[in-house]
């Protein structure tokens, strides 16, 4: 009998030592390795914390960083840095991951929460651009514009991860990035037929594109201050302002050779105006091999990767442009096609493709060939169903509608439908 109260006390003391042990020895792994990378950044800035915590699912959490960069009086500050991985043994044996040799953890995150910059910092006023006319820079961060708006810092946040599946042989990654009270970016992708062990490495096979999900969004209240700021002590208008804004856009695309037509133009023009966010979509109905994607001529891009673009949850149906390649000759020649019409290759100029989206009629026996495309469904009886085509499913086809705000899915009975349109790309001419 006097042996339970023993073997009791070793049942319970016995894990709590080891977990004290690997919390301990987690812990060591994880301050060694962010007192190396202090040192070894030593000659670029100035590093300090005030805490790490750990936790044995596999997460580190530094907290209460300052960094001073060379030659620099003030400092950035971070809340905190959080790295975490469903490979709880990554944070004790470090990064072994080589390229060809052996796959990387299952799953990686990383989250910065809390930067902040002066905008009267030396380092601030050093690497943004400033001028007599901020606002003739855009979007682009200027600290004496944010001044002029109200604003005494610059505070963000940022994050990524991505998720490797081996079973299915697909890699999703995501990324997000928040200036507070300005503007947020977030990206999502999913690349297919990857090959986890050759991940990285140039010998490996290229992986597919599956999926992309890319949205910027302007904070409203800022970009009706922005363009009211920009106005006082001009002789031009907010509403002057805000075509000056989406010319100077306009005039970006072309510097890429590219020209909006007029659906894009109007779209561009309305975001300079109202604000808010801008939404792409490519979501193809199959994998598209990378490679192949490099010879994809662009008057096919939106079709074959089954795009769409919608601002403030508007869909743009209108997406005509043209599009001067800048390496058009380059492929040519990889080709071995030679220089038509007589021009040299110095002199040949690279074509412009004119190209048309519209809702055009198509049978609903053919419904399974749209999904992924923008549908405007007409069923028996009802009003019409405008959206994008998610799958066919036990006899109902199931759309996704944008509204102000959101998203939802109305699902349409095949047997009901009367008539369909699809949101279909044709290649109305080109010129040189």
């Amino acid at each position: 009998m006097s042996m339970r109260p023993t073997r009791l006390i070793w049942i319970v003391i016995v894990p709590a030592l080891i977990y004290a042990a690997l919390k301990g020895f987690v812990y060591y792994k994880a301050k060694t390795t962010v007192d190396d990378a202090i040192v070894a950044a030593a000659d670029q800035a100035e590093i300090h914390y005030t805490d790490i915590s750990t936790d044995l699912r596999g997460i580190v959490t530094v907290s209460g960083i300052t960094v001073q960069p060379v030659g620099y009086e003030d400092r950035i500050a971070v809340e905190a840095v959080r790295v975490s991985s469903d490979d709880p043994m990554f944070f004790v044996q470090g990064a072994r991951w080589q390229p060809g040799e052996n796959a990387p953890p299952p799953s990686m995150s990383f989250a910065v929460f809390g930067l902040s910059v002066p905008l009267d910092a030396d380092l601030f006023a050093a690497a943004a651009p400033t001028g007599a006319q901020p606002c003739e820079n855009g979007l682009q961060v200027d600290p004496q514009l944010l001044r002029q708006i109200g604003f005494s810092q610059l505070s963000m946040d940022f994050d990524g991860s991505y998720r490797l599946n081996e079973a299915d042989r697909s890699l999703d990654v995501a990324m997000n990035f928040d200036i507070h009270d300005i503007e947020s970016v977030r990206l999502g992708a999913t690349l297919a037929d990857v090959d986890a062990e050759y991940l990285g490495s140039p010998n490996g096979p290229p992986p597919s594109f599956a999926r992309l999900n890319m949205a910027m969004r302007v904070a409203p209240e800022f970009g009706r201050q922005l363009l009211k700021t920009c106005a006082i002590g001009t002789d031009a208008t907010i509403e002057a302002w805000s075509e000056r804004l989406a010319d100077r856009a306009l005039r970006e695309f072309e510097l890429f050779g590219v020209e909006l037509g007029s659906g894009l133009e109007a779209a561009l023009r309305r975001f300079y105006r109202d604000w808010g966010e801008f939404e792409l979509v490519a979501a193809p109905s199959e994998p598209v091999g990378m490679l192949s994607l490099l010879f994809l001529p662009p008057d096919q891009w939106v079709d074959a990767l089954g795009m769409r673009l919608t601002v403030n949850g508007e869909l743009i149906t209108d997406t005509r442009f043209t599009w001067q390649r800048p390496d058009a000759a380059g492929l040519a020649a990889l080709f071995g096609a030679g220089p038509a019409g007589g021009e040299t290759e110095t002199t040949a100029r690279p074509q412009r493709i004119i190209v048309r989206r519209e809702f055009e009629p198509v049978p609903p026996g053919d419904i399974a060939r749209y999904v992924n495309y923008p549908v405007v469904i007409k069923p028996r009886g009802q009003p019409e169903r405008e959206g994008v085509l998610k799958r066919i499913t036990e006899g109902s086809a199931e759309v996704e509608q944008s509204v102000h705000g959101g998203k939802f899915t109305v699902y349409v009975a095949l047997d009901e439908i009367e008539s369909m349109q699809a949101l279909v790309q044709r290649e109305v001419g080109s010129r040189p």
